[in-house]
């Protein structure tokens, strides 16, 4: 049994395919993206099977239901369309739409989400220790991403961030009524990641703070009630940000919740 795979690698190949087509045994007049081509030079150059090797190698069989979710999603979202019915290539051929030709030149090959349940795991393992309110919140981030929903995206994934400085805050600060006290009064998101940062070491400080003002922006433009740019890539950006963000907070967690390197929140309201 070969290396486990996911549609969303299945998808990047699939991409990296078109921006450089590979030469092919295989002939498939009646599309341009054949997936028998695209899983054999898969296999060549991921998997290192020999080329003689491959059409006839069981991991065709095992990858072509991946590639073929990977190429459906890319349909489905009106990037691809399938070969023509009764073509010799009929469910495993596919050529791309004057729209798909119109996103790919845009986004440049720009990577896609196209099973949030993956990224919902790697959130998930983050949530013992960052909470049930972050995962819940970067969940529903990686949803309305796959949903189409970007605005939605990008304000999730600021809400996610700020459930990962509550916690951090109250972990340190051991008052969980005081730390919600200090956030919701008047300036509460900033004086409650200065009493996180406040007195930690650059390295720390430098990191913390561009992950939470970029994170707030998101969460910020979400808010104001006017029409949004906000696109599939900004989108794409916040919900890795926030991964890389949760991944940091974790890495570093002692250090964030130390005491010792307390700094001044400001005063809770009586």
């Amino acid at each position: 049994m070969g290396v486990a795979m996911h549609a969303d690698e299945a998808a990047a190949f699939i991409l990296d395919f078109i921006r450089s087509p590979r030469p092919s045994a295989y002939g498939a007049p009646d599309c341009e993206l054949y997936l028998p081509n695209i899983i054999a030079a898969y296999l060549v150059e991921r998997e290192h099977i020999p080329q003689h090797s491959v059409r006839d190698h069981r991991r065709m069989s095992e990858l072509l239901p991946i590639f073929l979710d990977a190429a459906w999603e890319f349909c489905r979202r009106g990037i691809f369309r399938p070969a023509e019915v009764n073509s010799r290539v009929e469910g495993r051929g596919f050529s791309i739409t004057s729209g798909g030709r119109s996103w790919l030149d845009a986004k440049s090959f720009e990577p896609v989400l196209l099973n949030p349940s993956r990224l919902t795991q790697l959130f998930e393992k983050f949530s013992a220790r960052l909470g049930r309110g972050f995962q819940q919140r970067a969940s529903e981030a990686a949803n309305c991403h796959a949903l189409k929903c970007y605005l939605a995206s990008c304000a999730m994934c600021g809400a996610a961030a700020e459930s990962v400085v509550l916690s951090v805050a109250i972990a340190k600060d051991e008052d969980e009524e005081r730390v919600l006290k200090i956030y919701q009064a008047a300036h509460g998101r900033r004086n409650v990641i200065n009493s996180i940062i406040g007195a930690a070491r650059p390295g720390i400080v430098g990191a913390f703070k561009a992950a939470t003002d970029l994170l707030s922006y998101w969460r910020d433009e979400a808010a104001h009630g006017v029409v949004s740019e906000i696109s599939e890539i900004e989108a794409y950006t916040a919900l890795h940000q926030l991964l890389r963000f949760a991944q940091f907070v974790c890495d570093n967690w002692a250090e964030l919740t130390d005491q010792r390197a307390a700094g001044n929140a400001g005063s809770a309201p009586s």
